[in-house]
């Protein structure tokens, strides 16, 4: 796994606690800075990284067929991927600051 190229959202208060993003080979994936890359990635492709910054941006319910985001027991989101099962977890502070990075547009559309 390629560790440089790592980014979070300009919003998030620290880089040791957030919602870490990696472009790479046409893909982009997904992990949790709290994990020190020794957790779970997700691997969304073109099309389901659109779909999702998009249900991100809009707080809508998953539908995208890549990751499914739902509430973990009412403090952050869990963010599980179809094809392998994995999860992640965020405490609410992390996705605030990821959405509004999303909305911002630092990790493609959506902006404006």
């Amino acid at each position: 796994m390629i560790e440089h190229g790592w980014r979070t959202s300009s919003f998030s208060s620290n880089g040791a606690s957030c919602v870490e993003v990696l472009e790479a080979d046409g893909a982009t994936c997904l992990r949790d800075t709290k994990e020190h890359g020794e957790g779970a990635v997700l691997h969304l492709d073109g099309p389901a990284w659109t779909a999702f910054l998009d249900e991100v941006a809009r707080d809508a319910p998953s539908a995208n067929g890549a990751v499914e985001v739902t509430p973990d027991d009412g403090d952050g989101r869990r963010v599980r991927e179809h094809s392998s099962g994995a999860v992640l977890r965020f405490r609410d502070d992390e996705w605030v600051a990821f959405r509004r990075g999303v909305l911002a547009g630092e990790f493609g559309a959506p902006a404006g």
